[in-house]
């Protein structure tokens, strides 16, 4: 058992990557690395979808643009 360095968490030590020359561990643990990895990289664009886009278009035409404030049909 070792604590990541990061999250304070005690993990068993097949959580933590090995360094590439040598062979002792890294500090902090491979989910730690890989939530770094996830908030470092962008995530890629989505391709648009003409249908997706023509039934938003038509939701919108029946029931009008989505409002941020509660809907209080009762008050």
């Amino acid at each position: 058992m070792k604590t990541c360095t990061k999250c304070h968490c005690r993990l068993p030590l097949r959580k933590f990557q090995s360094r590439r020359g040598s062979g002792d561990l890294q500090a902090v643990c491979t989910p730690c690395l890989s939530a770094a990895r996830r908030l470092r990289d962008p995530l890629p664009a989505l391709p648009r979808n003409p249908l997706q886009v023509r039934l938003n278009n038509h939701v919108n035409l029946w029931f009008g643009p989505v409002r941020r404030e509660p809907f209080r049909s009762h008050a």
